[in-house]
């Protein structure tokens, strides 16, 4: 590893290191489902399915907060040492939602299950229960009927699996390799995936769409894949990814079909980019090869035909997210403190699915008065061409731990309220709790606190 400055030392080392709050709330709760005990689920009024907020509390139990009255209600109940869930992920439709459950035996994962449930609190169905290889990343399809997710399997590989969303134990595995990052196609047919990481360092890696209804038939792509983690498979149709010809790299827009690309960027070390929803523009971040941190840099905007590129922000950011109207986009940038620590970013998801028990043990940060990193929301405005600062935060390690794939997560979840006008997301407290916030992203009003958690999304409607 080469050397760089102090600051980037601190912070991918702190933010790695944070991983390890990443499945505090990973384990529990499927002991319950598996032995036909008393569903756990509180009694409560049930909520409107749609603009909900989806948490995990301090206590390891999922929420649902009304983002206008603040009220919360809890999903599950019996969170805590032995049982706890995590990983909530809302369906496209916000009609159901998923989430991991798991159970601890003398401090280590006993069984776990992946549950779907009606954000009412019925309809809970158990579409995966495991002893062994459990899931640490979800992802629905955009019909909402599958949840694709990440498990170890017998290989230790990482594995790509898909369950029906309403039938018990419906899981299938389709596609081994790692690292994996996968698209959904807008009409959820096929998944258009990226395994092994780039050719350079792989032969074996590569870009393949694979139809969801014939598990392991894969349709390799020409193109080499380039330096990059997470692809994109756009409402309109067009894939987005990286290309390798050499040691020339390319961002690339094309058919899924191969036939038609437009070359967007060319670039050294490592991208990572989204298409805002409404596919007119490209968002990408460039890090240098030398960084240890998956995604460090100047935040870039470019339109989707490959003109009017601008850089938007020129110091380092971490991660970026389109707002579903395509108007904002929110990035993440940030200040240090002193500390320095040393972990690998790219273990975070082996220990997930293989030893979450480790998950349990955060190290504790002997701060030294100081804050070790402060993230700051930040909002671009397309129309305006402005940004401004909206809030800024102390991160709990579940919201840090999520920065590293930030690219993958922008595919499966949202921090955006579904009308464009607010982000979520969730600050340290203290050492042991967190705080859910909602940010006003036009920047009239300061953050509100709405719940007590470590991890929140919003619903996509």
């Amino acid at each position: 590893m080469t050397h760089r400055s102090s600051a980037l030392v601190l912070l991918g080392a702190l933010a790695s290191c944070l991983v390890l709050t990443l499945c505090v709330t990973l384990v529990g709760g499927g002991y319950y489902f598996f032995n036909n005990r008393i569903n756990p689920l509180a009694a409560f009024s049930a909520p409107a399915s749609l603009n909900r907020i989806a948490f995990v509390g301090n206590d390891h139990n999922i929420y649902l907060a009304d983002p206008v009255s603040g009220t919360t209600t809890a999903l599950t109940t019996d969170g805590g040492s032995e049982h706890a869930y995590s990983y909530p992920t809302w369906a496209p439709d916000s009609h159901r939602l998923a989430f991991v459950g798991y159970t601890f035996e003398n401090s280590s994962p006993k069984e776990g299950a992946l549950f779907t449930i009606a954000p009412t609190g019925e309809n809970l169905t158990p579409i995966y229960k495991t002893q062994q290889n459990f899931p640490f990343y979800l992802y629905w399809s955009p019909d909402s009927q599958v949840v694709s997710f990440l498990a170890n399997n017998a290989s230790q590989n990482i594995a790509l699996n898909i369950a029906r969303s309403d039938q018990p134990d419906s899981n299938q595995e389709v596609d081994s390799g790692a690292p994996f990052y996968w698209a959904w196609s807008p009409d959820s047919s096929q998944m258009f995936t990226h395994v092994g990481g780039t050719r350079s360092d792989n032969a074996e890696a590569r870009l393949a769409l694979l139809a969801s209804a014939a598990p392991n038939t894969k349709l390799s792509l020409d193109a080499a894949p380039g330096e990059f983690q997470a692809p994109q498979w756009a409402q309109n149709g067009m894939i987005l990814y990286s290309t390798q010809d050499g040691s020339a790299q390319t961002i690339a827009l094309s058919d899924a079909a191969g036939t038609t690309t437009k070359n967007l960027v060319t670039y050294p070390g490592r991208a990572s980019f989204a298409l805002s929803p409404d596919g007119k523009q490209m968002a990408y971040i460039l890090t240098e090869a030398r960084m240890r941190l998956p995604h460090l840099g100047p935040v870039s905007v470019i339109d989707a035909n490959g003109e009017n590129e601008r850089v938007i922000f020129k110091a380092p950011a971490l991660a970026f997210f389109w707002s579903p109207d395509s108007t904002k986009l929110a990035y993440l940038t940030f200040t240090l403190g002193d500390d320095q620590f040393n972990f690998d970013f790219h273990a975070a998801p082996s220990i997930a699915s293989l030893e979450p028990e480790k998950f349990f043990r955060r190290t504790e940060l002997d701060q030294g008065g100081d804050t070790p990193i402060q993230l700051h929301w930040r909002v671009w405005d397309r129309t305006t061409e402005t940004s401004r600062t909206i809030a800024s935060f102390e991160p709990t390690g579940s919201f840090i731990d999520m920065i590293p794939f930030f690219d993958q997560y922008a595919n499966s979840s949202t921090f955006w309220s579904p009308d464009s006008q607010s982000l979520v997301y969730t600050s340290n407290e203290t050492d042991s709790r967190g705080s859910v916030f909602i940010a006003d992203a036009v920047g009239n009003n300061p953050p509100r606190k709405i719940g007590d958690g470590v991890i929140a999304y919003w619903s996509w409607r």
